[in-house]
Order: C-alpha cells, then structure tokens, then sequence
C-alpha cells in the first residue's frame, strides 16, 4: 500500500510540490550499506542494505533533481549564515561498513559524488566483538580520506549515549574524535549519534568536544536555522523504490509521519479511559 502511495504522488507530481516547498530546506540523507547485485544478506531486519543497483538509481535520480554537497559544505554555510542553492541535498553513511569502500565509494567518487562517512571507532581498532558484519578498518579509512571522503565519528562502540553516565559519554565521543583525526589528519570532525539519540546536553557536550556538527534522529529536511549539533537526518531504507526515495527526499514521509503523530497525540487527549485503551485502535501506518 505505501509503495503503491508513493508511485500515486510521484506519478501525479504531489512529491514534486512537496520538493517545491521544502526546495530551501536541506536533506541529510543517511545510508548504510551498500551490497554487489545478487549479494544475499541473511537477515536485514533494519532495511539497511541497499542493493547497488537500486542506489545507483537513487543517485541518477538525485544528480537529475537536486544538488548534492558536502556535509562540511552545507555546515560552513549555516555558520556563516549563508544561503544554499535551492534543491540541496547531503550524503551522508553510518556505522562505516566495509563495502562503502568497496562497493559505494567508487560510484560516487566517479560521479563526483561527496559524502562522508561515520564510523565506529572500536570497529575500526577491531576491539569490539564480530557481529557478522564486515566494517572499514584504518587503513581503508585512511584511503578513503585520501580520495576525498569525509570520515566523521560515530562513537567508539555505538552504544546509547543518553543511557550512559556523563563521564562515559565524554569518552565515547572525545576518545572516537581524537581516533578519527589521527588516522585522517581532518581538521573538522562531524559526529552522527548512535541510533540517532542526542538530548540538549549531550550535544552541548558534543560542540564541547569540538565536533563541528552533529546528526540526530529522523525529523525530515533541515531548515536554515537548525541546530547544528542537533541537525536531522532522512534515512533511507534498502527496499526504497525511486518514488519512495523521491517522497523521503521532498520530505513528505516526514510531513505524514508528523501528522499521524498529530492525531494520535489528539486521539490519547481525548481517551475517556472507560474500557482498555489497547482495544480502542489500530497503530497507524509508518511511511519511516
């Protein structure tokens, strides 16, 4: 039914209204992983493995319709207090999985493409447990930095930062800066939180740290005055057809999940609380 939606609005150009609208609003738009055509993941329960050949349909789509910069870019301009061109979009990749470097980053440094990639220090140093996932080590980081990617923190073990004491947030976000620019020589370190989860002092805490931006949790397109330790990000999930990553891009998924939020907010102030409240409803349709 959603997939059937999006191709409904991308066909009767409702997602390109809604690009129109947000036109001076930027997307961050976060990937994860990318996977060789015909490559079988045994599990995705996250819907972060993106098949090649649909990713590069994404970028087709994105190189026709708006204009991709770099996160470092779109972060000088909000300092700055600088207007972007209408139409601005940015890449960015969490958990610094292994065929970034071997299957993503050679399409986009073909195509001119930038964008930077997170990753979890303690992957990197090969200190944390396998999790049958294969992810970027320093040397490849360190190539990657040298063809022009952006390498950016996303903490030493990824774990829940607002449920970890203060002093261990500090480690986990000074201790995966310093890794980061060892290995890279980058001035400016942008930090992506594990899971997307910040709150007002952790990302004090983070401008602290001298990070020099930081991307929270899924609140659709970033407009001029975001916070930038604090900005949004619009994940992309691996069985999104190109009318599906054209509403996530537009920011409509976000206006619908906004929305529903809306309602059922307003449909829990109303409850009488006369019988179980878990009979009463069924949950919405997530367009996340």
């Amino acid at each position: 039914m959603k997939k059937f939606l999006f191709a409904l609005f991308h066909s009767t150009g409702v997602i390109h209204g809604i690009s129109w609208v947000n036109r001076r609003r930027v997307p961050i738009l976060c990937y994860h992983s990318v996977i060789d055509n015909g490559q079988l993941i045994n599990s995705d329960p996250h819907k972060q493995h993106i098949p090649l050949r649909l990713f590069l349909k994404h970028l087709d789509y994105l190189q026709a319709h708006y204009h991709v910069i770099s996160l470092s870019e779109f972060q000088r301009a909000r300092s700055e207090n600088r207007g972007l061109q209408d139409y601005t979009v940015v890449l960015i990749f969490d958990d610094g999985f292994q065929d970034f470097a071997t299957v993503a980053a050679p399409h986009l440094i073909r195509r001119n493409l930038p964008a930077t990639v997170f990753v979890i220090t303690d992957r990197a140093d090969g200190t944390l447990p396998p999790n049958g996932e294969s992810f970027l080590n320093w040397e490849e980081i360190s190539d990657l930095a040298k063809a022009g990617v952006a390498i950016g923190s996303h903490t030493c073990a990824h774990r829940h930062l607002i449920e970890l004491p203060l002093p261990e947030v500090i480690r986990e976000l000074s201790e995966s800066r310093a890794a980061v620019r060892m290995h890279t020589n980058q001035a400016d370190i942008a930090l992506s939180y594990p899971f997307g989860q910040t709150s007002e002092q952790i990302s004090r805490m983070a401008e602290s740290a001298g990070y020099s931006c930081a991307i929270a949790s899924d609140s659709g397109p970033n407009s001029p005055d975001a916070n930038l330790h604090a900005l949004s990000r619009t994940v992309i999930a691996s069985d999104d057809d190109v009318p599906a990553f054209a509403a996530r891009v537009s920011g409509l998924t976000w206006w619908v999940n906004r929305i529903r939020r809306v309602f059922q907010a307003d449909s829990e102030e109303s409850w009488d609380g006369s019988f179980p409240r878990q009979y009463t409803s069924v949950p919405a349709q997530s367009f996340d």
